[in-house]
C-alpha cells in the first residue's frame, strides 16, 4: 500500500532522490521548469515509469544480487589532448582508437546501459541485456560533445557524462545547450561536483554544497534525475559516502578497477580506465 501511495504522489512533481530515506522528497516541478514533461520521465537516458521513479528514491530489496557489468572510464576523446593541464595526454583516447573500440563493442554484441538501468535491474524492475557495458566520461570536456557524442550516436550507443558544473560553458568545456542536446539524444548527464575538489579534504559545509549544488544545477538545466556521482580524483571515504546519500544520490563511481555491481557497493562502483593507445586485445579483456 505504501508503494501505491508513493507512485500516485509522483505525478506532476519533481523529486529529490535519497537512498538513506524511504520516502520521496518533492519540489514543485514548475520551479525547475519541467512542467508536464516530468510525467513522461527525465531526459533521453531516463525514461522512467512511475514505479521506477519511486524505486530510484529508496533502498534496494534485501534480496538484490550483484551483477557483472563492466563500467569503462574515459575522460577526453580527440585527435590531440586538450590544453587541460599536465595529465591531459594520459587521459586522452585518440579518435581512431575510440572508433575502433566502439566498433568492437557493436560487432561483438555489447549493448550500452546506464547506471540507472543497473540500479533498476537490481531493484527487479528492468532486465539487463546479455552483454551489457557502461561507458562513462569524466570532466565535461568540449571534445565529449564534438567527438565522442556523434560517434556514440553513429554506433547506436549511449554514455554517461559526469560534468563539473562550475566549468560548464567555460572555454574547452561543454555548455548547457550541449548537455541538453545530449540528454535529448539518450545520453545521461550526472555530477562530478561543482569544482572538482578532493572531497575527503574539505569542510563538511562545503562538501554538502559541492554535492547538492551540482546535482541541483544539472537537474534544473537538463531535467535529468540526479542519481549518480563521480568522485573527483576517485577520492572518497565513509564521510563522503554519507554526504552523497544525504545530498540525494543513490550511487557513485570510483576510479578503482573491477566489474561487480551490487547493493553493498553502490557508492563504490568500480570502473575500468581506458588508457590511450590501448591495444585492442587489452580493450577486449576489459569488457569480456
Amino acid at each position: 500500500m505504501l508503494l501505491v501511495v508513493m507512485v500516485v504522489a509522483v505525478v506532476g512533481t519533481a523529486f529529490s532522490l535519497n537512498a538513506s530515506q524511504s520516502e520521496l522528497r518533492f519540489r514543485d516541478a514548475e520551479s525547475l521548469g519541467l512542467g508536464a514533461a516530468f510525467g513522461a520521465g527525465f531526459g533521453g537516458a531516463g525514461e522512467y515509469s512511475k514505479i521506477e521513479m519511486a524505486a530510484l528514491s529508496g533502498p534496494l530489496p534485501t534480496d538484490a544480487a550483484d551483477v557483472a557489468v563492466p563500467v569503462l572510464m574515459y575522460h577526453y576523446v580527440d585527435d590531440e589532448p586538450p590544453p587541460a593541464g599536465p595529465y591531459a595526454d594520459g587521459l586522452t583516447v585518440r579518435t581512431p582508437d575510440f572508433v575502433e573500440e566502439m566498433e568492437y563493442l557493436v560487432t561483438n554484441g555489447y549493448e550500452t546501459v546506464g547506471l540507472d538501468d543497473v540500479y533498476l535491474a537490481l531493484a527487479g524492475l528492468r532486465e539487463l541485456p546479455a552483454k551489457p557495458v557502461i561507458l562513462t566520461f569524466d570532466d565535461g570536456g568540449l571534445d565529449n560533445y564534438e567527438v565522442a557524442f556523434p560517434l556514440l550516436q553513429k554506433y547506436g550507443l549511449k554514455g554517461t557524462f559526469f560534468v563539473i558544473t562550475r566549468a560548464v560553458g567555460e572555454e574547452g568545456s561543454m555548455d548547457w545547450d550541449h548537455l541538453r542536446e545530449m540528454v535529448a539524444a539518450g545520453m545521461a548527464v550526472q555530477s562530478h561536483t561543482v569544482s572538482h575538489p578532493d572531497l575527503t579534504r574539505i569542510p563538511a559545509e562545503r562538501l554538502q554544497t559541492e554535492l547538492a549544488d551540482s546535482r541541483d544545477a544539472i537537474s534544473e538545466a537538463t531535467g535529468e534525475v540526479g542519481y549518480a556521482l563521480s568522485y573527483p580524483g576517485g577520492a572518497y571515504n565513509e564521510t563522503v559516502i554519507e554526504a552523497a546519500r544525504a545530498a540525494g544520490y543513490v550511487m557513485a563511481v570510483t576510479t578503482d578497477g573491477g566489474a561487480a555491481l551490487g547493493p553493498e557497493s553502490l557508492f563504490e562502483i568500480t570502473r575500468k580506465r581506458v588508457q590511450p593507445f590501448l591495444p585492442m586485445a587489452t580493450f577486449a579483456r576489459l569488457v569480456d
